[in-house]
């Protein structure tokens, strides 16, 4: 009989699944928290200032974001939070 196209996606699907004991999770868990450690000292590193909660004011069919004087000329890195 021939697999039909669910067969096969539920046969690929299976596969991807991966059993972790408690002591690997604990192992992985703490790698995951040192690689996000160092991806948040690297960002640090690359983003020498931030500017909080910076208002986004509305221009006709644009929008401008008001930054102090002492930024003029320089380049920014924009993140609208939702």
């Amino acid at each position: 009989m021939a697999k039909t196209k669910k067969d096969k996606k539920r046969t690929k699907n299976n596969n991807k699944r991966v059993e972790l004991s408690s002591k690997e999770i604990k192992v992985n868990l703490e790698q995951l928290q040192k690689d996000v450690k160092r991806a948040y000292n690297t960002m640090r590193k690359v983003i020498p200032e931030a500017i909080k909660d910076a208002k986004i004011k509305r221009f006709g069919n644009a929008s401008h974001i008001i930054l102090p004087k002492k930024y003029a000329g320089k380049k920014a890195t924009v993140i609208v939070k939702r």
